[in-house]
């Protein structure tokens, strides 16, 4: 199983206060942790997404989709 590490996580999520923000970031990593991981990955410097969010959805739901994309992009990779 591949493994990542991530030195910096930044999201911008606007109308989340600063506790919903730490509550989010949290759950990625842990979705991250829990996932499984393509072997052989790469070194990746950056990856950037844009996600569309319904308002007052959960901060675990948007977590989830925030861990899917980061998957897909790790994925891809050559």
């Amino acid at each position: 199983m591949g493994q990542i590490s991530i030195d910096r996580l930044t999201l911008q999520v606007p109308g989340f206060s600063d506790a919903e923000g730490r509550r989010l970031a949290l759950a990625v990593a842990n979705g991250l942790a829990a996932a499984a991981l393509p072997d052989g990955a790469g070194d990746v410097s950056t990856l950037q997404m844009d996600l569309t969010a319904s308002p007052g959805v959960a901060s675990d739901r948007l977590a989830g989709q925030i861990v899917a994309e980061i998957l897909r992009q790790v994925e891809r990779l050559p």
